[in-house]
């Protein structure tokens, strides 16, 4: 089937338009909810180190949907960073989907028909997204067509929708592509942006056609997709998942604490992603006889004080809440991580309540005018020593008046290290009420990991302490 573009289309009475429940609520400018959603990574380096196989199998074959993910754009496989696919899987488990395969693929006709075709084969579920917009590379339209065997045709009702929400009494060329809708398929209006999204059946099969921003993606799932999902997918139980995050550990051992635990729990699925001196711990799976939830407690028992939030919690959050609580405050030195934990701290909404500045404190001048670090502590020890960290960590809190202060001074590298203080010798100051601690650390890796590693050290260690 040759290629259609916008001039070479049947009209037909396509499927109506999936809308919002309140029709004021459709035009372009209207206010339009979407529910944030929560990062997967840790940071720097994350990655899924191990994977329950016994727990993986019963997740695939217990009456539970595969879905996968196709993201078109050559820009994917030029550089660009996919993060979408942790926002898919959390949409999709509640739906009772497991998803199981995600590919990039450019902007090549041929290819994303391979990619939906092959999909379709292995999933119960396919969501195609990208490759809706009016520009020449945007091929979703025309490789699903394709995919199936289906003709394109233009869609009346979703042309006089774009004539309504730019209030446009002619359609201009691009906007007329993005009214062409694969035969029999139920579009999906999006009040974010001008592209539809559509919804094809094929067989016991559906697939579903996104835009690329997850600004357009996002609403249309509670708003359209899950009540249609959930009425073509009848009976699927959810999957619950239970994610753990936790500090101070690496991968290994928490390994070693919680697949014990897990032997006893062999039908929950379980994966653990691995970052700068963290981890995630996710377990998955039917919890309708509670078995997710007791191995959730299991771990939680067995990982201790490294336990430090679930869910979206990060360590900043686990630290600012405990300030809040507590009605405490916090300030900042900085050398070797550069500003990283007043970042870190600071992108927590209402995070002035408890934070009260910070000091990139680089140079051995800047340590002295800013913190009062003594000259004759660095001339005998060095920027980066125990000694240093500590008299910054006390020029903080006395600086910025708080109740409690952290500092850090080290080489993240690649240059700058010796035999006696090599590239990832970090040292760092922890001052509160009950004095000032010390911590010595040696990280590897490269500098963005050793800075990162810096940063959820301390705010662990800070997390331990506020009482």
């Amino acid at each position: 089937m040759s290629s259609v573009t916008a001039s070479k289309f049947k009209t037909t009475k396509s499927a109506p338009v999936c809308q919002l429940k309140h029709p004021e609520r459709s035009s372009r400018a209207a206010a339009f909810y979407c529910a944030s959603r929560v990062p997967y990574s840790t940071g720097p380096g994350c990655r899924p180190d191990f994977l329950g196989r016994a727990g993986l199998c019963y997740l695939l074959l217990m009456k539970t949907g595969k879905a996968e993910i196709i993201c078109t754009g050559s820009e994917l496989l030029g550089g660009k960073l996919n993060l979408y696919v942790p926002y898919f899987s959390g949409l999709l488990a509640p739906l009772g989907f497991a998803l199981t395969r995600e590919q990039s693929c450019g902007d090549s006709l041929a290819s994303i028909r391979d990619c939906i075709s092959g999909a379709l084969r292995r999933a119960n579920l396919v969501i195609v997204c990208g490759g809706l917009g009016p520009t020449f590379d945007d091929l979703t339209r025309q490789a699903a067509a394709r995919a199936l065997g289906l003709a394109l045709v233009h869609s009346k009702s979703c042309g006089q929708i774009l004539s309504y929400n730019y209030s446009l009494k002619k359609l201009p060329p691009d906007f007329k592509n993005q009214c062409l809708l694969v035969e029999g398929a139920k579009p999906l209006e999006n009040n974010n942006g001008t592209a539809f999204g559509q919804v094809i059946y094929k067989g016991r099969k559906m697939l579903v056609l996104l835009p690329g921003p997850r600004s357009e993606w996002e609403p249309m799932f509670p708003n359209f997709l899950n009540s249609e999902i959930n009425s073509f997918f009848k009976g699927l139980p959810a999957i619950s998942q239970v994610r753990l995050k936790i500090a101070g550990l690496w991968e290994t051992k928490v390994e070693s604490l919680l697949k014990p635990v897990l032997r006893r729990f062999s039908p929950v699925a379980f994966t653990i992603l691995a970052g700068p001196g963290t981890a995630e711990f996710l377990l998955s799976g039917d919890d309708s006889r509670g078995l997710v939830a007791k191995a959730g407690a299991a771990c939680r028992k067995a990982l201790g004080q490294n336990l430090y939030g679930e869910g979206g919690d990060t360590l900043a959050t686990a630290v600012g809440a405990k300030l809040k609580a507590k009605m405490k405050t916090l300030a900042a030195a900085e050398s070797c991580t550069g500003g990283l934990i007043s970042q870190i701290i600071t992108e927590v909404p209402g995070s002035s309540a408890y934070f009260t500045g910070g000091a990139v404190t680089y140079s051995n001048r800047s340590k002295m005018e800013l913190l009062g670090v003594s000259a004759k502590t660095l001339e005998n020890c060095g920027a980066v020593s125990a000694e240093v960290a500590r008299e910054m960590a006390a020029g903080a809190k006395k600086t910025f008046g708080s109740d409690y202060a952290l500092s850090v001074t080290g080489i993240a590298g690649p240059d700058g290290g010796t035999r006696t203080k090599p590239v990832g010798l970090v040292y760092f100051g922890l001052a509160g009420p009950r004095g000032i601690k010390v911590f010595r650390r040696k990280f590897h890796g490269q500098r963005p990991f050793v800075r990162a590693c810096a940063a959820n050290f301390i705010l662990d260690e800070l997390r331990k302490v506020i009482k």
